[in-house]
């Protein structure tokens, strides 16, 4: 048996949770029927292996609390969990492709001005 408040594990026909102190047997609002929403699990370590180790982290720490949270009946905090999974998720890879892209930026830019600078010595030698 789990808390209907907490989730915390207690054994059966406990009246009060030991950890939050809620009363088991009090009806607890019926919330309409959601659909469970994605962990995002597999996108933030996706992100954390290939990508972004730091943004990827983050977003496998929330998309762990999604199920918990959905299990104990906090429907709108799973939801919220689920969404920051993939929000930081989502920043990983939007900040790795912003890498790469001034990356490269540079790198072509590097490779202009050397060998504009080749050419423009070569250029000067000749006039000596």
């Amino acid at each position: 048996m789990y808390c209907k408040n907490c989730g915390t594990e207690l054994p059966e026909g406990t009246r009060f949770c030991t950890h939050c102190g809620a009363d088991q047997n009090a009806a607890r609002p019926v919330y309409p029927v959601q659909e469970r929403p994605s962990t995002n699990l597999v996108l933030a370590i996706l992100v954390t292996v290939c990508c972004c180790i730091p943004f990827g982290v983050v977003g496998i720490v929330y998309a762990s609390r999604v199920d918990s949270a959905w299990n104990t009946g906090h429907y709108e905090d799973a939801m919220k969990f689920s969404r920051l999974a993939r929000r930081w998720s989502l920043w990983g890879i939007g900040l790795t492709l912003l890498f790469y892209i001034v990356y490269i930026i540079l790198l072509f830019a590097g490779v202009s001005w050397a060998m504009w600078w080749d050419s423009a010595d070569t250029f000067y030698t000749c006039l000596i």
